[in-house]
């Protein structure tokens, strides 16, 4: 099932399942952990993090980016046939408790996604200057503009919140 949310005309937030089967989604899991944390919590995201390049770190995540773009096409179709999303970044994130996301954007991306591999509904994404919040559940993207500030509470649970992230932009195909 895919939810659109319409918070300010034209801004959609857009939510649906991917059904990795769940096999798949513990061994990203695993290689999340084995990533472990390349930026120090020197960005945004005060948790574990991959670098900004993840799919240059490891092919495990692959399966999983063309599912995310597939399901971008579909849910967030691109009319004009000159331009196709092109993946920019994704990283991993591992929230274990106390860790948070400032409030940020991703601008100039045109749209930016979380995929959940492990989440927790008291942990929500919360889009800042919408006054809207988004609960998550296990095998959720979140898709969203770049431009749309968002943050992460910080993570109060004993269980780890474990995601993957990314961008997309749209250039001329040419």
């Amino acid at each position: 099932m895919t939810n659109r949310y319409h918070l300010k005309s034209p801004v959609d937030v857009i939510t649906t399942s991917l059904f990795i089967p769940q096999e798949y989604q513990q061994e990203c899991i695993q290689e999340a952990y084995r990533l472990g944390d390349s930026m120090e919590q020197k960005t945004n995201v005060k948790a574990l993090m991959s670098t900004y390049s993840v799919w240059e770190e490891t092919d495990k995540f692959n399966l999983l980016l063309d599912k995310i773009k597939e399901i971008t096409n579909l849910v967030h179709p691109i009319q004009d046939t000159r331009f196709e999303y092109r993946l920019d970044s994704a990283w991993s994130a591992i929230y274990k408790k106390g860790h948070y996301t400032q409030p940020h954007n991703h601008t100039p991306a045109q749209l930016a996604w979380v995929y959940y591999l492990k989440a927790d509904r008291k942990s929500p994404l919360i889009f800042d200057d919408c006054n809207f919040k988004i609960n998550p559940t296990n095998d959720m993207l979140v898709l969203f503009p770049g431009y749309l500030t968002h943050s992460v509470p910080q993570h109060k649970e004993n269980t780890d919140r474990i995601c993957l992230a990314g961008n997309f932009y749209l250039p001329l195909t040419s």
